[in-house]
């Protein structure tokens, strides 16, 4: 078959596996579980597949199915005035999520404001004015400064920069809102507001409000944030150390300058340290950090020791064969799919029967699964080609996993994806 041909099937099993999936949501949308309701009505929206009539479902007796009506009209991009009928729902539950899409759409108004302004319920408020709070909508905000709520006027302060910057009271807040209340009490971001966060940041002892102090440096200009960082990432602090090797990978990416620090990371006693270190080291895709990475394979940690396995297979290490071969007979999903990769980046043939027994155990965590499909696939292992037909043939196991199982017998054998389906080669 030719690879045209090839894709055409493919296509072709794609919608029929989805259009049974399709078939088993339009069950659940009728089952007498509001639960099963809720979650096909959730489900439908992620997966994008449109709900016949969905304004019905804001009649629905159970909120949470309102609710996820509510949501999936919003990102479908219903009409303002339907999504709007759910403001008068007796479910704040469900008002509040009302609220918070109609923001997220920009629909607000100063009419809307006024409305929920009213609203007898704190959560309905308060869910309006921090959406407004996050788009910056000041103007509107003025409807709420007589709020009875005491949560409510602390974020207008955070949001305003009239909140005293003390631990018990950023506390109360989100870390977003954490944020927002620093930079708008601080200012302006420059050299000086840099000085006073270093000062703040010793008076704080909650590890939140400090990881957030640290974050908000990512706002700043480089020439002052990165110094800033890296003064802060040599700190005996571990909140602090990680916040600022995080918060410096996000405005500059992987250092190599930094490798040392990262080592250091990696050799901490405190499991993200070395966690975050090896996943700095990773991303640095440095052949003299093999040592380091080795070490990392020692780890009594199973997320280091994961990443230790992909980072070296980055490297083409072929070293690590006897490391993944142990990986996959473990129990650890994080090792199994971080060696799954691996075998993937070094094209190892020589699998044992471990990529098989992944496909065939259903107790497997489904991306294990879906990435052993991929890596029986990739390197042609047609071996396992009744694992993958098994799979494929049973509409029992989730369309993903299918779909990925039919794609992997395509790229070993097509004529036999062919037969199975019936298609006419």
């Amino acid at each position: 078959m030719n690879p045209k041909e090839i894709r055409r099937m493919l296509q072709a099993i794609e919608e029929e596996i989805f259009s049974r999936a399709e078939m088993n949501l339009k069950e659940m949308l009728d089952s007498p579980s509001a639960y099963v309701r809720a979650r096909a009505v959730k489900s439908a929206s992620d997966r994008e597949m449109k709900i016949e009539n969905i304004e019905s479902f804001l009649e629905d007796p159970s909120p949470e199915v309102r609710k996820n009506a509510v949501a999936s009209m919003a990102k479908a991009g219903e009409g303002r005035d339907t999504i709007l009928k759910a403001l008068d729902d007796p479910s704040d539950l469900v008002r509040s999520t009302t609220v918070k899409e109609l923001t997220e759409f920009g629909y607000e108004d100063e009419e809307l404001a006024r409305r929920i302004a009213a609203d007898p319920s704190k959560k309905v408020r308060k869910t309006f004015v921090i959406a407004l709070a996050e788009a910056g909508e000041s103007e509107l905000l003025k409807e709420f400064d007589e709020d009875p709520s005491n949560d409510i006027r602390r974020i207008l302060a955070a949001f305003n920069g009239e909140l005293e910057l003390k631990e018990e009271e950023l506390s109360s807040l989100s870390r977003k809102f954490q944020k927002i209340a620093l930079l708008s009490k601080l200012g302006q971001r420059n050299s000086g507001t840099a000085e006073r966060m270093l000062v703040l940041l010793k008076d704080f002892r909650a590890a939140n409000i400090k990881q957030t102090l640290v974050e908000t440096f990512e706002s700043f200009p480089e020439e002052i944030s990165l110094p800033a960082l890296r003064k802060l990432i040599e700190s005996e602090d571990r909140t602090v150390a990680i916040a600022a090797l995080k918060t410096y990978r996000k405005i500059k990416g992987y250092d190599v300058s930094l490798l040392q620090a990262a080592e250091r990371f990696m050799n901490s006693e405190d499991e993200e340290m070395r966690f975050v270190g090896a996943q700095y080291v990773k991303g640095l895709v440095e052949p003299s950090a093999v040592e380091i990475l080795h070490a990392g394979l020692e780890d009594p940690s199973d997320r280091v020791r994961a990443v230790c396995i992909e980072a070296l297979a980055n490297l083409m290490d072929h070293s690590i064969v006897d490391v993944i071969d142990e990986s996959l007979r473990s129990t650890s999903s994080r090792l199994k799919k971080a060696s799954l990769r691996a075998i993937k980046k070094l094209k190892i043939i020589d699998t044992g029967d471990h990529v098989g027994r992944i496909l065939s155990n259903r107790k497997e965590e489904l991306q294990t699964r879906i990435l052993a499909s991929s890596v029986a696939g990739f390197l042609k292992l047609d071996g396992f080609l009744p694992n993958l037909e098994g799979i494929v043939l049973d509409a029992s196991n989730e369309s993903r996993l299918r779909l990925a199982s039919a794609r992997a017998v395509a790229r070993i054998n097509p004529s036999r994806l062919a037969d199975l389906f019936g298609f006419t080669v």
